[in-house]
This record gives C-alpha cells, sequence and structure tokens, in this order.
C-alpha cells in the first residue's frame, strides 16, 4: 500500500534580521548583479541594499524587483558566499506590501 508523503517544511526565505546580516556583510563588489540575466537598466548594489529593508523603493528598483525571477545566477558569484535571491525574495514582499498600502 502507498503511503503518502508529508513534504518538509522549508524556509521561502530568510527573517529581516538574516536579510540584515546579510546586507551588512555585502562587499559591495558588484558580482551579482553582473550575473543578473534579469538587470536590464543600471542600479548600484549600494541602492539595492539600502532599499531592501526600509525606506522608499525607487523605480528602478521595483522594475528590478519584479523583472527577478529568483534564477539563483546571483548566488555563486558572490565572493562572501551571500544569497542575493533570498535578499531579493525579501525586496519582492516588501514591494508588494508598499503597493497594497496604496
Amino acid at each position: 500500500m502507498l503511503r503518502m508523503l508529508k513534504p518538509n517544511a522549508i524556509t521561502l526565505h530568510k527573517t529581516r534580521p538574516q536579510v540584515g546580516q546579510e546586507i551588512q556583510a555585502c562587499i559591495g563588489c558588484n558580482e551579482c548583479l553582473l550575473a543578473c540575466p534579469a538587470l536590464a537598466e543600471p542600479i548600484t548594489i549600494d541602492m539595492l541594499n539600502r532599499e531592501t529593508l526600509s525606506g522608499p523603493i525607487s523605480e528602478s528598483v521595483a522594475r528590478f524587483t519584479r523583472a527577478c525571477y529568483q534564477c539563483g545566477a546571483c548566488v555563486a558569484p558572490c565572493p562572501v558566499g551571500l544569497h542575493r535571491d533570498a535578499m531579493m525574495l525579501w525586496l519582492k514582499v516588501r514591494l508588494l506590501s508598499t503597493m497594497e498600502e496604496v
């Protein structure tokens, strides 16, 4: 008889403190953005880091956030081993939250 397998629970994104720690660990080399196939207009890693957790989200960062499809191309080139993909998920949630407030 077949038993139904329960899927293991996974964390879809990091907590705010974890994302904050990753942002603090970022050395600003821009390698993640250089590897990103979704980046259509120039933005800086400093801008992206700053807008990930707080403050207003600029139109260029909002467009990039919407274009990001979480492919993970940004993870491998990071010399510090950060997960920009998880940070982008946090930014996507934040962007959706700000849209709901409007």
